[in-house]
Formats: C-alpha cells, structure tokens, sequence
C-alpha cells in the first residue's frame, strides 16, 4: 500500500489537483489511464467520469492500480467504514407509494344489480 502524507492528503482535496495526480502517479507506474480503462474493460471516458462525479467501480479501478482505498483519494464520497454515501443508478420504489384504488369505477355492470 502506498502511503499517503498530510500534505498529499491536502492536495487531494482539490479535484482539479486529484485528477492531476492521480494521472502522474499512474504514469510513475508505468501505466496510462487507457491501459487501465481496456484492463477493467470499460471505456476510456467511462473511468474519467470518476473524476467528476461518483462513480464507486471505476474509482476502485483507480484505486487498486494506485494500491490505496477509495476512501483515500475521495474521502467526501466515503464514510469511515469505506462506503459509497451515494447510490448509482435509479432510487428504488416507495413502499410508501401504492396505488390506492379509491376511485369510483365506471362503465356498464360495474355495480351490483339489486333483486327486486
């Protein structure tokens, strides 16, 4: 694991600064974000979209190449147990949304006919 110092921690904090050393410690490894993107089979504008929104698979593609936690490089996205706080995709259903069936039905035969 690579460690991180406070003042590197203070430079992550600037997303412009992140995505700028985020780019060079790749490049120190020997690697691009190209080469990452086509290992984790996605597209290259896939993994850039970590750097501006989040987007939890691809930072921990960024994240394991670097050999540190997502928490690390985006710790406004994270809690203390190393959680997303944002959910992707769709928000879920309501329980509390059900369709209530209160309206009057119309049509023909619709009520009870009454024996006389």
């Amino acid at each position: 694991m690579m460690k991180i110092d406070k003042t590197t921690r203070q430079l992550l904090r600037d997303p412009d600064k992140r995505r700028a050393w985020v780019k060079y410690q790749i490049h120190m490894l020997g690697s691009s974000m190209a080469q990452l993107a086509e290992e984790a089979g996605v597209s290259r504008q896939c993994l850039y979209q970590a750097f501006c929104k989040s987007y939890p698979r691809m930072e921990k593609v960024i994240a394991d190449a670097l050999e540190l936690e997502p928490k690390v490089l985006w710790p406004e996205r994270y809690d203390a147990d190393g959680l997303p706080l944002y959910r992707m995709g769709r928000p879920k259903k309501s329980i509390s949304k059900t369709v209530k069936n209160n309206t009057p039905k119309r049509g023909r035969n619709v009520h009870k006919q009454e024996a006389a």
